[in-house]
């Protein structure tokens, strides 16, 4: 006999979803990508994001240039290690789906990864960015909207980062980070568009004395 579940029934109706609303989300990252790109030579890591209801959405930070110069994305990476307890990430050889040009839809195919970012509990905050859509790297004049990374949470408590690393308890700081959280329309349009994220000088993560951290 069984017994009906509204919770799982409302979870069928997900199957092959994507994530297009601005909110907060939990689930796990099933591809950590590194990323290095084509033009500028640029690093950084392409997340597939699956929440817990079934739903998917992908999105890429950028964390440092060639010369080593850390970008915003830095920042970003940092706190996705912080609110999972990882003191570090290595690149690994991994299975995750990926969009097949040839085939034109998404494959299994081996890439370079971060696993210990994959598979695992972390909480998002994502919106919904507009861009402007490019062919061959020229403005097509057309618009669109895709999700981006906002902050991130840990997923068991919804500390952030930084209440994670003083040892904090009760999560104060989501709520605050929460109502700030809004769609992000492009300012200027008829422009090329430019990668989310910036360009940061703040290395307060980077060779920094652990010796301290809780985890």
């Amino acid at each position: 006999m069984y017994k009906l579940n509204t919770e799982l029934a409302s979870k069928a109706d997900n199957i092959g979803a994507y994530i297009n609303e601005t909110g907060k989300y939990v689930g796990t990252f099933i591809r950590a990508e590194k990323l290095v790109s084509q033009n500028k030579g640029t690093d950084g890591i392409g997340f597939t994001f699956r929440s817990d209801d079934g739903r998917e959405c992908r999105f890429d930070i950028w964390t440092q240039k060639p010369t080593g110069e850390a970008l915003m994305g830095m920042n970003h990476l940092n706190a996705i290690m912080a609110c999972m307890q990882l003191r570090g990430i290595e690149v690994k050889n991994a299975q995750v789906k990926k969009w097949d040009n040839d085939a034109q839809q998404e494959t299994m195919q081996v890439a370079e990864c971060f696993p210990d970012l994959m598979n695992k509990p972390i909480g998002l905050l994502l919106r919904s960015e507009e861009y402007e859509k490019m062919q061959d790297r020229m403005p097509t004049g057309e618009y669109g909207w895709r999700m981006g990374f906002f902050a991130v949470f840990q997923a068991s408590t919804e500390l952030m980062a930084s209440e994670i690393l003083a040892r904090k308890t009760k999560p104060e700081q989501l709520a605050k980070v929460i109502m700030i959280l809004a769609d992000k329309p492009l300012k200027k349009k008829l422009q090329p568009a430019r990668n989310v994220g910036g360009n940061s000088n703040d290395t307060s993560f980077q060779d920094n004395d652990l010796s301290d951290c809780p985890f």
